[in-house]
């Protein structure tokens, strides 16, 4: 009866072992799925690809914003309203440029997400056929 017992553990124990290795092994392709997913979705050729409008207008922008900051005035009626403008347009600058990487910043984050929504729910998916 002791040695019934034994059997019936170590068989469960090499049951338990086998779903052990099953779970690690899913868990492996899924963190390596993850990982090719957002290597792909950050891929700046993919990103490019995928939405070329806004990268155009973007690189247009910050082309526009440091290509106009090296140039200086050549006109100045006052030194006053040079100083005046100058700050100004420089801080019109610093916000747009603030402006723009949050807005890149929270696109690639809206991606993300999605990417990461959708692994989720074709891996749920999956686990429940």
């Amino acid at each position: 009866m002791a040695q019934k017992k034994v059997d019936e553990l170590e068989k469960k124990k090499q049951e338990l072992e086998e779903e052990l290795n099953n779970i690690q092994g899913e868990l492996d392709n899924s963190i390596d799925r993850v990982r090719e997913d957002v290597s792909n979705s950050l891929d700046p050729k993919n990103i490019i690809r995928k939405h070329p409008l806004p990268i155009v207008g973007a690189s247009a922008l910050l082309g526009f914003l440091l290509g106009h900051k090296n140039r200086k005035s050549s006109t100045s009626s006052t030194e006053k309203v040079g100083e005046f403008s100058g700050a100004l347009l420089s801080e019109l600058k610093r916000l747009a440029t603030r402006k723009a990487i949050n807005f890149a910043t929270e696109y690639v984050e809206n991606i993300l997400e999605d990417k990461a929504e959708e692994h989720l729910s074709s891996s749920n998916g999956k686990k429940d056929s």
